[in-house]
């Protein structure tokens, strides 16, 4: 169900000509295949390319300038020991529980996504425009610059093992993509990860929150909760209405988390009712990741 919106980064205009529509999507699965495959020899790659790289920089000491020139972060940086991303490690470092050598790397991943997103979306566009126009497109400068909800998604489900559905995936990165852009940029990516990874229970509980209030009003109502159980529910053979299903069950769990029973559950009401049942913390949809893959992932960035 997920995987069909996966295959096309949201933003951009795809062709609606049939031929078109599948090479572009041939074109994103390769790309994500290819994509996740180096992330994960990244991220097992540990003490080896640590040292690699301390090598790369003692040797290129002694050669010509021309060869030390780095390519440009997308996200604005100009290289990992910039004085952009110097800036943004050591101001990380204030507000995050990740230390120095690990907000080295993380930025060393992300460079690695944000780059592959860019080529994604570049390949798909040219596709498209040389399906439409029957000429040879050229590279479009306003493509996304961050990580897209494709990578996002594939992410979530390689490194984390958050597999849930289409709402919940599309919530998730809203709450990453502060900016609204599109794309999750360098420090709002670092913040997540933050939380995803090394938060405190009211850090989680106010993600949590933030996920399921699926119009950012500060509530979650019985309509929001019908609209994040009805897919986890499985329709058995001959029920005729599962929907009734769906409705029972959001109005037990409005009940049960409703403190001040005013029709709705307001932060202070979740929190209240996590704090007294933690099992609650993911009652309507999962959102976090499990403890073995926080522990895989922080392995690798501290190696």
């Amino acid at each position: 169900m997920s995987e069909r919106r996966s295959t096309t980064p949201t933003g951009r205009d795809q062709p609606s000509v049939g031929v078109g529509a599948e090479r572009s999507t041939s074109i994103s699965i390769r790309a994500g295949a290819t994509l996740m495959k180096s992330v994960s020899i990244f991220l097992t790659s540990g003490r080896k390319a640590s040292g690699n790289s301390k090598r790369q920089i003692s040797a290129g000491k002694n050669e010509p300038s021309r060869r030390r020139h780095r390519r440009k972060m997308p996200d604005g940086g100009s290289g990992r020991n910039s004085a952009y991303i110097t800036k943004v490690i050591e101001s990380l470092k204030k507000k995050t529980k990740f230390s120095k050598r690990e907000l080295d790397n993380l930025c060393k991943l992300y460079k690695k996504l944000a780059i592959n997103t860019g080529q994604q979306q570049q390949q798909q566009q040219q596709v498209g425009r040389s399906i439409s126009t029957g000429k040879k497109s050229q590279s479009s400068p306003f493509l996304i610059q961050g990580i897209d909800r494709t990578i996002f998604r594939e992410l979530l489900h390689n490194t984390f093992h958050v597999i849930t559905e289409d709402t919940l995936i599309e919530r998730l990165f809203c709450c990453w993509d502060r900016e609204i852009e599109g794309a999750i940029r360098l420090e709002p990516w670092i913040m997540g990860l933050d939380v995803f990874v090394r938060g405190s229970l009211h850090d989680r509980i106010f993600f949590c929150f933030r996920v399921y209030d699926l119009n950012n009003d500060g509530y979650i109502t019985k309509d929001e909760i019908f609209q994040l159980l009805k897919n986890c529910l499985i329709k058995q053979p001959g029920e005729e209405d599962p929907d009734e299903g769906v409705k029972d069950l959001s109005e037990l769990a409005l009940k049960k988390l409703d403190i001040d029973h005013d029709g709705k559950i307001s932060f202070r009401d979740y929190e209240t009712a996590v704090k007294a049942e933690p099992l609650m913390l993911e009652g309507f949809g999962h959102c976090l990741p499990t403890e073995e893959s926080c522990a895989a992932f922080l392995k690798t960035l501290q190696s």
